[in-house]
């Protein structure tokens, strides 16, 4: 496994809407592997690889989860609103970078301290219009260094490695995703013309998604992205059975919680002919219905006149937090099944 390459991918600030810095790491990666590259105007980064009458469109999304300048008070504290789905309970403490037009200033994300709060607001959530960004700036100071309204705002967290070959990270949802579908180009021979995708602001409604798969119109899409691992305490096995070191996730369904509802459920070929690969070349695999998200798949089956799609997920705990663990074996069992699929013809 490529550490670096994903300690890079995970460490490059690229919140929903600023995503180019991602996409410049992606582009150089990717150089002198035979890999063509282009980027429409929306943001999305298009890497060809392979020829032939039929088309595989991949997607992995380059967007993390962040926050933007909505307000600076006469005093320079920053309110902020949030991009993406972020718990409030996560956010006080957390250590900010944000990115003025001509300097980047780190902050603190502040609240009122548990000593002067009442009894009754020490039982409550504080959610998240209750907190400011903290640089030690003016707002004078603020605005000289091109920080206003619209400012986006990333947190501030290094790749590490813990016991039994995982890993912990920010912004794993998806540069975990990015650094499959990079190495699974870069080792391919294709029998099919790949078309890989990055896409961006998937996070906000799978909008990359969306208008690249109307531009590509594929023949089958693949997204791969991550998902919950729910192999930790206080989460049940049947709310959420996928384990990490137990291989990537071949997904059946996703959507709402209860309904299942604006989501993807697979189309039955290209998931049989994924697991059909796994099996016969002995990658580990795990089958997932996944309650309370989806993917940039949802997206790219509603495009043109209906385009089979599936998932393949690597699971991951802490999902939309700023320290997601994932596992090696896992991230390499999915570049393995992501080759095997761009070295085999759709049989369909």
């Amino acid at each position: 496994m490529n550490l670096e390459l994903l300690r890079r991918l995970s460490e490059t600030h690229g919140v929903t809407g600023s995503e180019y810095g991602v996409a410049a790491v992606i582009k150089e990666e990717l150089k002198g592997c035979g890999v063509i590259t282009r980027e429409d105007k929306f943001g999305n980064l298009f890497a060809e690889k392979g020829s032939g009458d039929r088309t595989m469109m991949a997607a992995a999304h380059t967007d993390e989860i962040g926050l933007i300048v909505k307000h600076i008070d006469e005093k320079g504290f920053i309110r902020f609103a949030k991009l993406g789905g972020i718990a409030d309970q996560i956010l006080p403490a957390q250590r900010v970078l944000i990115h003025g037009m001509k300097k980047k200033v780190h902050g603190v994300i502040g609240c009122k301290a548990i000593h002067v709060m009442k009894d009754e607001e020490r039982k409550q959530l504080v959610t998240y219009d209750k907190m400011f960004i903290d640089t030690g700036a003016t707002k004078e100071q603020l605005e000289g260094y091109g920080i206003r309204v619209g400012t986006p705002i990333t947190f501030v967290r290094g790749v590490m490695e813990l016991e039994n070959d995982l890993v912990v990270g920010k912004a794993m949802d998806d540069r975990a995703g990015c650094y499959a579908l990079i190495e699974a180009l870069k080792k391919a021979n294709p029998k099919n013309k790949i078309v890989a995708v990055f896409t961006v602001q998937e996070e906000v409604g799978l909008r990359g998604a969306t208008m690249s798969a109307n531009a590509v119109k594929p023949d089958i899409g693949i997204a791969i992205d991550t998902t919950i691992a729910g192999d930790h305490p206080e989460l049940s096995e049947q709310d959420a059975p996928v384990k990490l070191g137990n291989g990537p996730t071949i997904v059946v369904a996703d959507g709402r919680k209860d309904s299942l509802g604006g989501g993807m459920i697979a189309n039955p070929l290209v998931r049989g002919w994924l697991m059909e690969l796994a099996e016969k070349n002995g990658i580990q695999y795990q089958l997932e219905v996944l309650e309370g998200g989806t993917t940039d798949a949802a997206a790219i089956q509603m495009s043109q006149s209906g385009i089979p799609s599936a998932c393949i997920s690597i699971p991951s705990r802490y999902v939309h937090s700023f320290s997601e663990v994932i596992s090696k074996r896992d991230l390499d069992g999915c570049v393995e099944l992501l080759v095997k699929a761009m070295e085999s013809r759709i049989p369909f």
